[in-house]
């Protein structure tokens, strides 16, 4: 849910998924710079860091958006 406060959370960073190992659940953190896969399309979360939403993006090498 979207904080009345954030003004649309467009202070949005990329970040990365990954699972916790101890609990396994899937976690985000800011970290705008990693390898991605190479020509292929990828799931990645964007994170606001006024109120902490999450949004997903799909990122494709060959074309604007996916």
């Amino acid at each position: 849910m979207i904080n009345k406060n954030c003004d649309d959370c467009k202070d949005s960073k990329q970040g990365k998924a990954y699972f916790d190992k101890e609990s396994g659940l899937l976690c985000v953190k800011i970290e705008e710079k990693y390898e991605k896969p190479k020509g292929k399309k990828t799931l990645v979360p964007f994170i606001c860091t006024t109120c902490g939403t999450v949004n997903w993006k799909c990122i494709d090498p060959d074309e604007k958006n996916c």
